[in-house]
């Protein structure tokens, strides 16, 4: 998981580095109102959108590769 787990990534309702992560990687979520869903990180003044942006970007799944119907 995360490099510090117990490390609170939002401050206004103590949400933890490995709380975040785990959603991310258990549920699959891709975006930042995804992650505020699931965990609350984010819901309070926002200064922590970046970080959980970033985690996203290491954690969340790749997106699913395009399909092209033939016609």
């Amino acid at each position: 998981m995360g490099s510090c787990p117990d490390r609170v990534v939002c401050r206004c309702l103590g949400v933890t580095e490995h709380t975040i992560v785990s959603a991310i990687v258990a549920l699959g979520l891709r975006t930042v109102k995804e992650v505020r869903q699931a965990t609350e990180a984010g819901d309070g003044c926002t200064c922590c959108h970046k970080e959980v942006a970033a985690y996203l970007t290491v954690y969340s799944p790749s997106p699913s590769p395009v399909i092209c119907s033939a016609k």
